[in-house]
């Protein structure tokens, strides 16, 4: 690879470490996902991809980077519409589709899901709110109506979660496993 080459694959990975710590460490001590910090790392992941693809980086696609952060707000937004996440989350999800494109998005998702189901599940555990929270579930899907019903008029605070974290956690998981797959480490 030239210089130009590994300049712009280290600014687009180094720019994901720190959007993740970032992130996952403002969610956790703030409960919030800072605008400042998605929207320099999506235009990050514009740049280097536009830079990359120019140089010939590996990985570095216009279109993928486009792709990933349409995708990945949809998806994410999606949830957001359904107000079972944050706008941070979408902005968060859109900032890392924008940095790796859409295919490591993807993977990245399994991983993320993966994440934030032990986080939910250690956050209901903690707060002793695991069984109440099961119960709801069963009410949902049999009777979403009646369970809306229940929640307005309970009065106790929803349990949040700070997916934040979760997402930095399976983003880092599915970069560690693309890269275990690219030196061939499985042979």
């Amino acid at each position: 690879m030239t210089t130009a080459q590994i300049s712009i694959v280290f600014a687009r990975e180094t720019g994901l470490f720190v959007l993740l710590v970032a992130a996952a460490f403002t969610d956790i001590a703030y409960g919030k996902v800072y605008n400042w910090l998605t929207y320099a790392a999506i235009v990050l992941g514009i740049v280097c991809a536009i830079g990359g693809q120019a140089a010939g980086a590996p990985g570095s696609s216009v279109a993928g980077s486009l792709t990933g952060l349409a995708a990945a707000g949809a998806i994410f937004g999606f949830f957001f519409l359904r107000n079972w996440m944050g706008p941070a989350d979408v902005k968060l999800a859109a900032a890392i589709g924008a940095l790796k494109g859409l295919g490591f998005f993807l993977w990245a998702l399994i991983y993320i899901t993966l994440a934030g189901f032990m986080l939910a599940l250690i956050v209901l555990i903690w707060q002793g709110r695991f069984l109440e929270s099961l119960r709801n579930s069963v009410v949902f899907f049999f009777r979403p109506g009646r369970l809306t019903r229940k929640l307005e008029t309970d009065g106790r605070p929803p349990v949040l979660i700070p997916y934040g974290a979760a997402m930095a956690v399976g983003t880092i998981c599915a970069w560690f496993i693309e890269l275990y797959m690219q030196q061939g480490w499985m042979r």
